[in-house]
């Protein structure tokens, strides 16, 4: 086979790749329509935050980060909560599931060097695999008063993408 030829099957090749993973979906599943999950998670002053007491039936914002993602979480949270406020509660909630036990006290304190605000603490994993967490992004979720995930996104927080989700949760919560 010559070098011509070679190299034309490898273009094909790549071609083809190309073409059947664009054929593929572009997103991930979003939690939209799910149910709200019941949890009780402690935040990293170690107090006890549940949804039963704390949220139920009441418009709130979830915001779940990793540590991948969490560089990015004011970029949503700044503009979100500065607009929203006295509309909705926020809940910020950090995936720390892949972290050994035995670094815990060393995480929390670490936590609540970085954060004045409570961050609920996620050792299992359980919330954010409820909620179809996305990796290395802050997951925005606008669960409305009947407990019901109406928007889900996740992504740097780009202006226009924050404004695009405001917008939106402003229509949702208009219709209520």
């Amino acid at each position: 086979m010559t070098l011509h030829r070679r190299s034309a099957l490898v273009l094909l090749i790549v071609c083809a790749a190309v073409i059947a993973t664009a054929a593929l979906p572009s997103e991930a599943p979003k939690a939209i329509g799910k149910r709200a999950v019941t949890f009780t998670l402690e935040d990293q002053f170690e107090k006890s935050w549940s949804w039963s007491t704390n949220w139920r039936n009441r418009p709130v914002v979830l915001v779940l980060s990793d540590w991948k993602g969490s560089d990015y979480t004011t970029n949503w949270t700044a503009t979100l909560a500065k607009r929203f406020k006295d509309r909705i509660d926020f809940v910020a909630m950090a995936d720390v599931s892949l972290a050994p036990g035995f670094l815990k006290g060393m995480i929390r304190g670490k936590f609540r060097e970085a954060y004045k605000i409570p961050i609920l603490l996620d050792w299992e994993g359980d919330v954010f695999k409820h909620y179809n967490f996305q990796s290395g992004l802050p997951n925005v979720i606008f669960v409305d008063n009947t407990e019901t995930v109406r928007l889900h996104t996740w992504g740097t927080g780009q202006p226009d993408h924050v404004e695009r989700f405001a917008s939106e949760l402003e229509r949702l919560l208009a219709e209520r």
